[in-house]
């Protein structure tokens, strides 16, 4: 967790971080800002940020299905 955070912090605003465990599977769940733009160039910010974490965290553990979201109106919508 303490990698995940650390190589996403770097990059943006982490506002919340969460580490659960789905039938035998550590799932790393972060909330991060992106800089106010167009949807296209935060939907693209977010997708980097999101291989970034993968990136450290392949460092130290194996990965899974890496999902990226974003919050519009009080719906989580699938980015990548």
């Amino acid at each position: 967790m303490r990698t995940a955070v650390q190589a996403l912090s770097s990059i943006h605003l982490v506002e919340a971080n969460q580490l659960d465990v789905v039938a035998r599977v550590p799932v790393i769940t972060l909330r991060f800002l992106v800089e106010a733009s167009t949807d296209s160039a935060e939907d693209d910010q977010a997708l980097q940020a999101s291989a970034a974490v993968r990136d450290a965290v392949e460092g130290v553990a194996s990965t899974g299905r890496l999902t990226t979201l974003r919050r519009r109106g009080g719906k989580w919508l699938f980015v990548g």
